[in-house]
């Protein structure tokens, strides 16, 4: 196998831009003109909805880990009043 350089076989040779020419975007008609559009994603669907969700009120979850904790979170009524909830959104 030989070697022939960094240039390849024909060696280093300037690369000649006088045959390309710039494209422009085609000319639209005035009474053609196509209205801009906008689509958004599912993931930005989702991050706006994320973005409305309230932060985590850290009060309200020490307090129910220790009605868990003390076994004084499944009473009667709250069981009952849980039931109904579920109910109403069904």
């Amino acid at each position: 196998m030989e070697i022939q350089g960094p240039g390849g076989v024909s060696g280093p040779n300037r690369i000649e831009l006088h045959g390309v020419q710039p494209q422009r975007p085609a000319e639209v008609d005035a009474n053609q003109q196509v209205p801009d559009r906008a689509e958004i994603s599912e993931e930005a669907r989702l991050l706006n909805k994320l973005a409305e969700v309230p932060d985590v009120r850290m009060d309200r979850v020490e307090k129910l880990r220790e009605l868990i904790a003390s076994g004084r979170l499944e009473t009667p009524e709250r069981i009952e009043k849980t039931v109904e909830k579920i109910l109403e959104e069904l």
